[in-house]
């Protein structure tokens, strides 16, 4: 059974991050905890434009709890983006910040 409070966000990720997030998906790590997580630890940090190369690579649907909707909504606002640059910018940071520790797990 579906869980009513979580809510379907869709991203397009770019191709370095879609091919991080397959990696990690291996480990047992899924995309909407992912999410949550850059949002919970990196909402407030000044979102600077992502890193790729401009181009998407891979449509993804996840589900988030309605209070990490409502922060993502808050932030894409404060940064004037949509929801979907946002998580991406987002999800850009954390993979980043944890670069090192992702690539001993592959």
């Amino acid at each position: 059974m579906r869980n009513i409070n979580k809510k379907e966000i869709n991203i397009l990720l770019t191709p370095r991050q879609h091919s991080i997030i397959a990696k990690l998906k291996e480990t047992g790590i899924n995309m909407s905890s992912l999410s949550r997580l850059a949002i919970r630890k990196f909402g407030e940090f000044s979102l600077q434009q992502d890193d790729g190369d401009g181009a998407k690579s891979k449509r993804v649907v996840l589900y988030l709890e309605g209070e990490d909707v409502d922060k993502l909504e808050v932030i894409a606002a404060r940064e004037g983006i949509t929801k979907s640059e946002t998580l991406r910018r987002l999800l850009a940071i954390y993979l980043s910040v944890n670069e090192q520790a992702l690539n001993q797990l592959f």
